[in-house]
């Protein structure tokens, strides 16, 4: 499973599924590496975003909200952006995709539409664990997008700040594979 999933959400339900089934082993293997369940002997996977067709049997476990977070020493060195158009003058910390070796886009809800925006990187990218991105917004290296439930903790304890909350309202699927 992505570290996303491993390190946020999965914890408090794998404690009371095995309360329910102790006899149960389970080994996890955490990464960003989409693994070959078939070929590696895996039983399932957890994977986040759009499926591809590949044969196997797919269930959706719940749809990821998804925020644009920053440091506030950052907000504070380099103002709150507006828009998405003030983005583009900031300093965005993108994930390289391993599948495309691509930026992730960013996702945003305008005005009753769903946008996809392309980072820029601010002379910082982040490949291999998602959870960089974070840690570097964290740090005051600049924005980063990423789900509701890795910075909620963040964001209450104050290391971040949630920007253009107006845009939020898009979603990535989480599923069973």
């Amino acid at each position: 499973m992505p570290t996303t999933y491993g390190h946020f959400r999965l914890p408090p339900q794998l404690c009371r599924f095995r309360a329910l089934h102790p006899k149960v082993e389970v080994e996890l293997n955490i990464t960003n590496r989409n693994v070959d369940l078939v070929a590696e002997g895996f039983d399932l996977a957890i994977r986040m975003g759009q499926l591809p067709d590949s044969g196997l049997v797919a269930r959706k476990i719940e749809d990821g909200a998804m925020c644009l977070v920053a440091a506030p020493d950052y907000v504070a060195r380099r103002g709150t952006p507006q828009s998405i158009a003030d983005l583009d003058r900031h300093d965005c910390v993108p994930f390289v995709m391993p599948s495309t070796g691509r930026f992730a886009p960013w996702m945003f809800h305008d005005n009753g539409q769903d946008l996809d925006w392309a980072p820029s990187s601010g002379g910082l990218q982040v490949s291999d664990d998602v959870l960089g991105v974070v840690s570097m917004a964290e740090q005051g290296a600049g924005i980063c997008q990423t789900y509701d439930f890795v910075v909620e903790r963040s964001i209450r304890q104050g290391r971040l700040i949630e920007l253009l909350p107006q845009l939020n309202g898009r979603t990535r699927s989480i599923s069973i594979v």
